[in-house]
């Protein structure tokens, strides 16, 4: 808003109004794809009964023991290790973590965003991903427009007679607040621009960032690297599926069966 009221204006006295516009696209954008990212339901897996209340048909008893920690699988012919996880009693499918915060087993778990108060996974990465970079956009052209207002008002100050040093204070004295956007936005733009950045190599070599941080792939051979196309392809523009299951009914939507009890403790938002 501030940069619309001081900036902006600038720019479509001066040159027009394309900037301005799409400077506000990017801010609508930005804010959307943060609320969206927020409310969205990142690919939580629903969690099933204790394995005490798994009644066997074949032995005719309730389970006593509970299920081997770790179950074997071959995947695009590598090794997988299945880790069962306690507290939701599954067998979590590859990529799928168990979120300590939200505490809940997110498929494509890549990290839980603190600023975001959600986990960002495979039914939301997109819109994470689309946040970020709307966010770094935003901010470069927030700063080289606000440069750019500054070099305007010292080159009028020189062609007026005053040094540079003489027209650049002039110019900090005259825009105040074009001067503090550029600080602002300087010390801004490495965060946000960086984190585009990283996440661009992220989706190029099909990598979580809970993957890359622990070096699972390290070795080399990641069984989900498609290239840098098909990975940007699959991550960004496949098809979202619909949620496991209806928060506000407690009954899951696919497969068709009402929720356990102990589905209805998941936490999570309700809009999607």
């Amino acid at each position: 808003i501030v940069w619309q009221i001081d900036v902006g204006s600038f720019l479509y006295k001066e040159y027009g109004a394309f900037l301005s516009v799409f400077n506000c696209i990017l801010e609508l954008a930005s804010l959307w794809f943060l609320l969206a990212t927020a409310l969205s339901d990142p690919g939580i897996v629903p969690r099933q009964e204790s394995f005490t209340e798994q009644y066997d048909v074949r032995t005719k008893s309730f389970r006593m023991k509970q299920p081997n920690r770790y179950f074997d699988i071959v995947l695009r012919g590598h090794s997988f290790k299945l880790k069962y996880c306690t507290t939701c009693n599954i067998y979590r499918p590859p990529r799928c973590t168990h979120c300590s915060v939200c505490e809940n087993c997110v498929e494509r778990f890549d990290h839980h965003c603190p600023w975001i108060g959600n986990c960002v996974g495979k039914r939301n990465y997109w819109l994470f991903y689309s946040f970020v970079s709307s966010t770094a956009a935003m901010n470069v052209i927030s700063l080289a427009t606000s440069i750019g207002k500054i070099i305007f008002i010292i080159n009028r100050r020189t062609s007026e007679g005053a040094s540079v040093g003489g027209a650049l204070i002039g110019a900090m004295g005259e825009a105040p607040v074009t001067t503090a956007m550029v600080f602002y936005c300087t010390a801004l733009v490495w965060f946000t621009v960086g984190l585009c950045m990283y996440h661009t190599y992220l989706l190029s070599t099909n990598q979580t960032t809970y993957e890359q941080v622990k070096g699972t792939y390290s070795d080399g051979r990641n069984p989900f690297h498609r290239g840098v196309v098909r990975n940007f392809r699959d991550v960004l523009c496949a098809p979202v599926r619909r949620r496991y299951f209806d928060a506000e009914k407690g009954s899951l939507r696919w497969p068709s069966a009402e929720v356990k009890s102990s589905v209805r403790d998941l936490k999570m938002p309700v809009n999607e």
